[in-house]
């Protein structure tokens, strides 16, 4: 038993002598983790919640007392210019037109009358059978009742109008925003029926004052999911405990956009490159030389300097470009040995 043990290290020193005194084996490759860079744009902003409105906005006002008999377009509804909004019920003015029409019809029947009989007068005149003043008399009478009919036509003609404002008809193209009366209601003329919006929408948000004076304002471009637009107006004061400024965004024509008081995140641009190469932050390092980032090739790393751009979710833009497809090391890239052979591990972006 003995001597085979010994028989056994004198193989092990024999192979170790074999393979030369001193020799150190390979080193391992350190493990990386690396992410696949990104191209397109990027955008780098002060995020705000926006609320979706009616460019143009207006309250349809009561122009007769009545009671509401309908309202034919419900809340969020579109409509087309010219269409009907409200319909009331104004038995008073109906009324009123009816008296005037009788006394109308009576009027003209007056009229023809003593019309008639100057006519019939002035060739009695002529035949030497009336006077003059009695000729006198029935032309006054005729123009007496000419002026009733006229004045009578004048009270017809302003009532008709009036009644035609019994129903309110859409201004131009949008959307009933909010009925502010109810079937049934009394109103009075100047009672609001509704508010009303225009098809053309914007977005308005509510951003502290602060941020403006860091220098925010009118013509900077925001972003949002559906498209991008450009602040039209900036309030001309705060308002509130936050010192909230009232911001207005026209939006691009072709951008999509949730009904008329949805809210969306939308972004005032700070900077942004449209067509960019981006890295996760933490794949920028630093050192005495500048900024950096380490490309994995094959099980080699290469140190690429770099300058960074617009910030936005985690990731930089970096110029020069990377080649698409490139992935770079993130976090920790002080502790990696550039010179050493590497193992990447994906992670995910």
């Amino acid at each position: 038993m003995k001597s085979t043990l010994q028989a056994s290290l004198a193989a092990i020193f024999v192979l170790a002598a074999c393979k030369g005194d001193g020799e150190v084996p390979p080193e391992a490759p350190q493990a990386v983790r690396v992410v696949a860079v990104r191209e397109g744009p990027v955008v780098e902003g002060r995020s705000y919640l926006a609320e979706v409105a009616s460019r143009r906005v207006v309250k349809v006002l009561a122009q007769v007392q009545g009671t509401i008999a309908a309202l034919p377009v419900r809340e969020g509804e579109t409509a087309a210019e010219g269409a009907y909004l409200a319909h009331i019920a104004a038995p008073d003015t109906m009324a009123r037109l009816e008296r005037i029409r009788a006394e109308l019809d009576r009027a003209r029947r007056e009229r023809d009358f003593v019309c008639d009989r100057l006519a019939t007068d002035r060739v009695l005149f002529e035949a030497g059978d009336v006077s003059p003043e009695q000729l006198e008399a029935s032309e006054k009478n005729c123009s007496s009742a000419t002026l009733a009919v006229q004045a009578a036509e004048a009270s017809e003609r302003e009532l008709l109008v009036v009644t035609a404002r019994r129903s309110e008809k859409a201004p131009f193209d949008g959307v009933v925003l909010e009925h502010l009366v109810e079937p049934g209601q009394t109103v009075m003329p100047g009672t609001p029926l509704l508010v009303y919006g225009s098809a053309e929408r914007e977005l308005v948000m509510q951003v502290p004052s602060t941020d403006l004076a860091a220098g925010l304002g009118e013509a900077d471009a925001v972003v949002f999911g559906g498209g991008r637009g450009t602040v039209s107006s900036v309030g001309a004061w705060a308002k509130g405990p936050g010192q909230l400024v009232e911001v207005r965004v026209a939006v691009d024509g072709d951008a999509a956009l949730p009904p008329v008081g949805s809210t969306i995140d939308a972004r005032l641009v700070l900077e942004e490159v449209a067509n960019a190469t981006a890295v996760p932050v933490e794949a920028v390092g630093e050192d005495e030389q500048g900024s950096y980032v380490l490309v994995v090739h094959g099980g080699k790393l290469e140190r690429v300097p770099v300058q960074t751009g617009p910030r936005e979710a985690g990731w930089v833009a970096v110029d020069p470009s990377l080649e698409p497809g490139s992935r770079v090391v993130v976090g920790q890239l002080d502790a990696v040995d550039i010179e050493r052979e590497v193992l990447a591990v994906e992670v995910g972006s």
